[in-house]
């Protein structure tokens, strides 16, 4: 499928639910296959928009400032084409542990290595989002959410098996909860599910109810 295409509802539509939808279109500006499913879960059709946005920071920030910042940069990206009509939905994850940032991995062994770092520890998934109201393009509606994650010790020869055939060089920390890491590894998530995939669902439909 194009990303560029709408993607058709999967599930009873949500608009009822959010009249300030109607008539309005929203724009997911990620190409992250996690990011379309769950906005899918809406019901709602909607297009996607990758950006291609050089993620730089200052490494001043920390902590949830790191992907709230990333989520306006791409939010800022996406505005300069947005129509009056639409409403774009930006986000960025990052794993954080004992202060480091663990972004996604560049090489099999950086993945490695970082699955290895979470290993028996409890990690913190941050994903911040930001709406942005094509009638008001100028005001970024910036929000985030948290969850512990907490790792069973893990083998090296785990490490490595899930690596080589899972491939998660696009996923903040190395990992994906929603594949074997989630089913073996994961042995307690504090928080929302969905938010460790890339979304946190329930914030994105209060913003959108907001809307009017």
């Amino acid at each position: 499928m194009n990303d560029s295409m709408n993607i058709l509802p999967e599930s009873p539509s949500a608009l009822p639910l959010l009249p300030g939808l109607k008539g309005r279109k929203l724009v997911l500006a990620s190409a992250s296959p996690r990011r379309k499913q769950l906005m899918s879960m809406l019901g709602i059709p909607f297009e996607v928009r990758p950006l291609d946005v050089d993620e730089v920071y200052s490494p001043d920030l920390k902590g949830p400032d790191i992907p709230r910042f990333l989520s306006e940069l791409k939010a800022k990206a996406g505005c300069k084409n947005l129509q009056a009509n639409e409403i774009l939905i930006s986000s960025d994850t990052v794993v954080q542990l004992k202060g480091q940032t663990l972004g996604k991995p560049q090489s099999h062994a950086e993945a490695v290595d970082m699955i290895l770092t979470l290993s028996g520890q409890t990690h913190q998934v941050v994903t911040a989002f930001c709406v942005v109201d094509g009638r008001t393009p100028n005001d970024l509606q910036t929000d985030h959410d948290s969850v512990d994650v907490s790792f069973l010790h893990l083998t090296r020869e785990f490490a490595d098996h899930y690596v080589k055939f899972h491939h998660p060089f696009d996923k903040a920390g190395g990992y994906g909860a929603q594949d074997l890491i989630g089913a073996c590894a994961i042995h307690s998530l504090k928080g929302s599910h969905y938010t460790v995939m890339g979304l946190p669902m329930h914030k994105i439909f209060q913003k959108l109810q907001d809307l009017i």
